[in-house]
């Protein structure tokens, strides 16, 4: 049996303790307190423009930076695995050349850049996530419990 491993990376908030997210089903990008996405009690986050419960809410810098992090493990490992392999080898009397080490990608921390969401204060909820201008215009869903909103 193979032996677990876990990664992580850092996403951060923005200066008010707000997360970014992507709904993956209409690609809308708003934020939740980074508090009410960790609260266990909700169970689930709606996305404030389709409505719908996205199967992921990772935006594509995340995703991008998950892959790279997924990667950069793996050309580890695999270098280790080699010089190993060489070491073992040389043991035995067998000539093993290792050859050039995988590179590794450029994994910049995450920086939030969306600047231009506005607060909307869900009256259903009593809660608050920063959504674009116009879906607070023309109104949308809470994505605290899905119920649609009438614009301001």
């Amino acid at each position: 049996m193979a032996d677990e491993v876990t990664l992580s990376v850092s996403i951060p908030t923005d200066l008010e303790g707000y997360i970014t997210l992507q709904c993956s089903l209409c690609s809308e990008l708003f934020k939740v307190k980074y508090t009410d996405f960790e609260d266990e009690s909700q169970i689930q986050i709606w996305c404030p423009n389709c409505g719908l419960i996205p199967d992921s809410m990772i935006t594509e810098e995340i995703r991008d930076l998950l892959l790279k992090t997924a990667n950069n493990y793996m050309s580890d490992f695999l270098n280790d695995f080699n010089t190993e392999l060489s070491k073992t080898f040389k043991r035995g009397g067998i000539k093993y050349k290792t050859g050039k080490k995988i590179k590794k990608a450029s994994t910049d921390p995450l920086v939030s850049r969306i600047d231009i969401l506005e607060i909307q204060t869900y009256e259903c909820c009593h809660q608050e996530a920063k959504i674009s201008p116009s879906l607070k215009m023309e109104g949308g869903y809470c994505p605290f419990c899905g119920e649609i909103q009438n614009g301001n």
